[in-house]
């Protein structure tokens, strides 16, 4: 009988025993029988989450590390609170229970250090550890037992490991970490949202836990639902979860309230869009979850005001850094918007945010992300913590600061920080003062350097009207914000006004400002600028000479000096002198080529300079230019600049004049076609545009086309120009040989007549058009008497 039994015995003990992978539940069935290996046991409070979906590849990742070839003693998951780590480590020692069911698993909540103590005690019980003496530490002895192999094969999961001094220890504490055991029988499974903390203790063996991909969110909110019907909506169940950004506790918080209110998908997608308060509730509605801990922040409103509360301990400089991005985009921070600290105390500070998954830096180095709901839930914990109030004023003043001018060292930066400063600016919950003023007028400069003058003129108009509100007439910053405002309505075309405001402003500082000064000289170049378009070309003229005269004693590559001229050369061009215009012109090019400058200024120089050889007969050298500047510069521009139009313009007209009528008409149309979007339909450059296109509609024999749009245009001529006004007299040109061509005579007669009349006078002074109009009247005088029509 003790024979058979030693056989049976050296039986088991004789093969090598299996490794900790192995999965032959027989073997070790028998290595317990034969008092080998002691009976696994479990020590795990939550229950296992029926919906759990998803997560294969970090479930797999742990299978691997844990069980694999290249075994790790310890592994953490870190990310973002409400991420699904707990979830995921769970479903994990459920999978391991199945598939290794010789391992005890043992479960430590580390959400404070009672709970810790509790589950050490309800672990040493499940292990038979007992105290000998009173002065014994129960988590000593777990620990000691576990490393010691007397307990078998193990997996120890210590879970919400977020607390540094709890987990790490302090000077006058040990830390929970002392107590984790280290053993080739068992693998510790650390849950954090800090990768400090996942770092420290599982080194390099750290898995990172991002949010749902779109497949698995959809399970997720489809198996959580209660009203399936309202599934079928695809694309608005699509909308809510990247609303909540596919993270799996916003998802189940969503379930919950709409499982609880019979409410519809679009009512909580409404919740979300509201006022940030109501969006704040919706977030912070706790709900009901049994794989949950119990008296635990279920909502992902304040899951976590936990991690902040930790980092405004651990690190001030931190806390300013996440309430200033609070207020601005979530997304494609840079770096150097950031309030800025000693190089070392900054980094150290952005790293805590890194840590705590708050903030992620994009592969550039420079620039991070936020998470969008962690973005909201931070504005709520700093007004509930009153401090929202000064924090969003710190925002304002030290980005009125920050946002750069042209001439600053980071002006390149500009188009990044737009996005910023418009974001912060848009909450209108907050009182303004002058650093909100300054930011904003900052931003219109911007905006109008970006030629998007619909923003720059609201800023403008906001800035003048607050400072118009208690500054004197005569004060330089009311001025500025005078001349900007001009500026603004002239870009949009409202000459009447930029002209009104533009004079009071030149008037004003003609009396305070010597005539050389910066400001003086913007204003005076903005009013010549408008002159120039309301057709005051001689007034223009004065204005510009006087301000090339007074830069003079500037550097001939000073960019405000070749703007002057360049505003003087386009008046010449206007009144006619052309030769003039194109000496100007030439120079400036030649400066700007020299200084390899390629901006908006160089481009416009080149348009004007095609624009005086078209009206100088070069027309194959101007269409060489309108060309070149259609590949090499225009396309840098938006579709619907009027620079980037006008220059198409300008090479459709040069293609008429070389009788290239097929070039010139689709030209014409896309240039009208953007024109009608963006302009009044009373502009006049609309209307001059629109007459071409009809010109060469009726040049093209489509004569029809033309009617339709010089009737038009016609009407609102002889409602806005006068009577010898050269483009109306076109018009009714082309109006009336039009009429001529499709037999409408005796009304292309009346308009004719009317104009050669000797008692009007309209041609008195216009010889060119006078004979054209006279030898059309005398043609259609011969078709009425051949055709009666």
């Amino acid at each position: 009988m003790a024979a058979s039994y030693a056989r049976a015995l050296l039986d088991v003990i004789r093969p090598s025993l299996p490794s900790a992978s192995d999965p032959r539940p027989e073997v070790n069935q028998q290595q317990r029988i034969a008092g080998i290996l002691p009976e696994p046991c479990y020590y795990m409070p939550l229950m296992k989450n029926r919906r759990f979906t998803g997560r294969r590849s970090v479930l797999q990742a742990l299978e691997e590390m844990a069980f694999g070839q290249d075994q790790v003693n310890r592994i953490a998951l870190v990310g973002l609170g409400g991420v699904g780590k707990t979830q995921i480590a769970l479903q994990f020692a459920h999978e391991v229970k199945e598939k290794h069911p010789h391992y005890s698993i043992f479960w430590v909540p580390t959400l404070s250090n009672e709970g810790a103590e509790r589950a050490y005690v309800e672990i040493s019980k499940r292990l038979r550890v007992q105290k000998t003496d009173d002065s014994d530490d129960v988590k000593e002895l777990v620990c000691q037992h576990l490393a010691s192999g007397e307990a078998g094969k193990w997996l120890l999961i210590v879970d919400n490991a977020d607390d540094p001094d709890l987990i790490l220890g302090t000077e006058q504490k040990r830390g929970l970490e002392e107590y984790l055991p280290l053993s080739d029988n068992g693998v510790v499974l650390i849950t954090t949202r800090t990768r400090q903390i996942a770092v420290d203790l599982a080194q390099s063996d750290v898995l990172d836990v991002q949010e749902m991909d779109r497949e698995e969110a959809i399970h997720l909110f489809t198996t959580s639902l209660i009203q399936k019907p309202q599934l079928g909506n695809e694309e608005l169940v699509l909308e809510l979860l990247t609303k909540l950004t596919f993270l799996p506790l916003a998802i189940a918080q969503a379930s919950a309230y709409l499982n609880k209110n019979k409410a519809p998908i679009r009512a909580y997608l409404k919740l979300l869009e509201g006022a940030e308060s109501e969006v704040s509730k919706v977030l912070g509605r706790e709900f009901g979850d049994n794989t949950r801990y119990k008296g635990t922040q279920n909502a992902i409103g304040t899951t976590w005001i936990v991690s902040f509360d930790q980092i405004q301990k651990l690190d001030p400089l931190a806390v300013d850094l996440l309430s200033f991005i609070s207020y601005i985009e979530p997304k494609a921070i840079p770096q150097s918007i950031l309030p800025v600290s000693a190089p070392a105390e900054f980094e150290s500070a952005i790293g805590t945010l890194c840590s705590y998954s708050f903030l992620a830096r994009r592969e550039e180095a420079d620039t991070f992300d936020m998470h969008s709901l962690v973005h909201t839930a931070t504005r709520d914990w700093l007004r509930k913590g009153e401090r929202g109030r000064q924090s969003f004023q710190d925002a304002i003043s030290h980005l009125a600061a920050r946002f750069p001018v042209e001439g600053d060292f980071n002006y390149t930066l500009r188009s990044e920080y737009v996005p910023h400063a418009m974001r912060l600016l848009s909450r209108n919950d907050q009182e303004r003062g002058d650093d909100t003023y300054t930011l904003l007028e900052k931003l219109g400069w911007s905006f109008a350097r970006d030629r998007r003058f619909k923003e720059s003129s609201e800023c403008a108009e906001e800035v003048f009207k607050w400072r118009r509100s208690f500054l004197p007439e005569t004060d330089l910053l009311r001025l500025r914000a005078e001349t900007t405002l001009g500026i603004a309505y002239a870009d949009r075309r409202q000459f009447e006004d930029a002209s009104e405001i533009l004079s009071h402003v030149v008037k004003t500082q003609s009396g305070i400002l010597a005539e050389d000064e910066p400001l003086r000289l913007i204003a005076e170049y903005a009013l010549a600028s408008v002159y120039m378009n309301v057709k005051r070309v001689e007034d223009a003229i004065e204005i510009f000479e006087h301000i090339v005269d007074v830069e003079k004693h500037l550097d001939e590559e000073d960019d405000s000096r070749l703007s002057s001229k360049k505003g003087l050369a386009d008046a010449y061009l206007a009144n006619g002198q052309r030769e003039e215009a194109i000496d100007i012109l030439q120079h400036i090019i030649k400066v700007r080529k020299r200084t390899q400058d390629n901006n908006f200024d160089c481009l416009a120089c080149h348009y004007s300079l095609g624009t005086a050889l078209l009206g100088s007969g070069q027309t194959e050298n101007a269409i060489e230019i309108f060309e070149r500047l259609q590949v090499t510069g225009m396309e840098t521009l938006e579709e619907s600049d009027q620079l980037r139009l006008a220059n198409e313009h300008s090479l459709g007209s040069a293609f008429l004049q070389l009788g290239r009528i097929k070039d010139a008409v689709p030209i014409f149309e896309h240039v009208v076609e953007m024109e009608r979007r963006i302009l009044p339909e009373n502009d006049s450059s609309l209307l001059k545009y629109e007459q071409e296109l009809a010109h060469a509609y009726l040049v093209d024999g489509r004569t029809l086309d033309a009617i339709n749009i010089l009737e038009h245009v016609v009407g609102f001529n002889r409602r806005t120009l006068p009577e010898n006004d050269q483009w109306r007299l076109a018009s009714e040109r082309d109006l009336a040989a039009a009429y001529q061509k499709v037999g409408r005579t005796r009304e292309a007669i009346e308009i004719l007549e009317r104009a050669v009349s000797a008692k009007s006078g309209i041609l008195a002074y216009n010889y060119p058009y006078r004979q054209e109009f006279r030898r059309l009247l005398l043609d259609c005088h011969d078709k009425l008497k051949e055709t009666g029509n």
